[in-house]
């Protein structure tokens, strides 16, 4: 990954995250949705958003929900970064589940 992938990625997390904040909290009441890693590919046109889904029943329905409002985020994030990049990237999110692995983890170890 070079540099400039490096920092729009970054800036892509860091500017994404109070949007995404603010429209979760209206389509996913009580849900916390947190951004965990952005992934921009070589050309900057599409970014990979991985993100975790605390206090959700059914967490593949609130990604779902999440991407039905694809359009509304991205265009929240060309108003923060459009001045700054001549693209904005596609969106795409995915379902971090590392938290979930390691709490699997530590309840089998526990279970010894």
């Amino acid at each position: 990954m070079s540099i400039r992938t490096e920092k729009i990625s970054r800036a892509v997390q860091r500017d994404l995250a109070p949007i995404l904040s603010r429209v979760c909290r209206r389509i996913l009441p009580g849900e916390l949705v947190t951004i965990v890693e952005v992934q921009a590919t070589a050309d900057l046109g599409l970014a990979k958003v991985y993100i975790s889904i605390l206090n959700s029943k059914d967490k593949e329905k609130s990604l779902y929900t999440i991407e039905f409002h694809n359009k509304e985020i991205r265009q929240g994030l060309a108003q923060i970064i459009g001045k700054r990049v001549r693209k904005i990237p596609e969106l795409n999110f995915y379902l971090d589940t590392t938290i979930d692995h390691a709490e699997r983890i530590n309840s089998l170890l526990d279970n010894l």
